[in-house]
């Protein structure tokens, strides 16, 4: 009897799936807390998933790591097979081709420097003739004017956490760091806390979004409401203390 069950169960599971409408959710920001481990879907990109799922049944969202050329240049050929997750139409040249959910999060980006030493303690003004470690690819409206000004010598790596660790190292005198990604970085490893300078004010405030391409237009007043109803979900609320202690 209770393999009847079984396989009764299994087989509506089947079909609940078949039924189902997948939903890429692409990621071109591999970095914690949004993304702390893809292989066992941990981070808040994944809870995001989940929780758009628990709210729009008809659809099962899945996260997919992409870089940022392939990325833009699937959207410049109108090939994009799904939305961008945490993405800000201030990062992208051709935003107003595309719709835009609501924030589903508020982020920023940091100047960092180190506590002590040579070249310590750096603000906004003080980058002339350093070297400034920042991710390939990625674009910073907030240092524009900077950066092609020619008189900060841009380092690229492949992550902000790569960035840090070069900071912390010596290899590099400044970096930008998101807020949420310090923010857990340093509840993970607070003995680097003593170490590093946050430079103030914030350099840019800027909420995460889902960007939308044409073809996905139909689904934007429901992932509205979904991502409206997340400041109420406990499940959510309690997943964010996961990574915000």
């Amino acid at each position: 009897m209770r393999s009847i069950l079984f396989i009764f169960w299994l087989c509506c599971c089947t079909t609940l799936q078949a039924a189902q409408q997948e939903i890429l959710l692409y990621s071109y920001q591999q970095k914690p807390p949004y993304v702390v481990d893809a292989g066992h879907r941990q981070g808040l990109y994944f809870d995001l998933a989940e929780r758009l799922e628990a709210q729009m049944p008809d659809y099962r969202f899945v996260v997919q790591e992409i870089p940022r050329r392939r990325l833009d240049l699937l959207l410049e050929q109108g090939q994009l097979d799904g939305l961008v997750v945490g993405a800000n139409p201030d990062w992208f040249a051709d935003a107003s081709r595309y719709q835009w959910s609501h924030p589903f999060i508020e982020d920023g980006n940091l100047l960092l420097s180190r506590s002590d030493g040579q070249a310590s303690r750096l603000g906004i003004g003080d980058l002339e003739g350093k070297r400034l470690g920042l991710v390939g690819g990625h674009s910073y409206p907030e240092l524009q004017a900077l950066l092609e000004s020619g008189k900060v010598e841009r380092q690229n790596a492949n992550s902000e956490l790569a960035n840090l660790e070069r900071l912390l190292r010596g290899w590099i005198d400044a970096t930008v760091v998101g807020i949420r990604t310090l923010e857990y970085h340093l509840s993970q490893h607070p003995e680097q806390r003593a170490r590093i300078h946050v430079a103030e004010p914030v350099l840019y405030r800027y909420p995460r979004q889902l960007l939308v391409p044409p073809r996905y237009e139909k689904l934007l007043p429901a992932l509205d409401k979904a991502i409206d109803a997340l400041p109420r979900d406990p499940v959510w609320q309690k997943r964010q203390k996961r990574y915000f202690p």
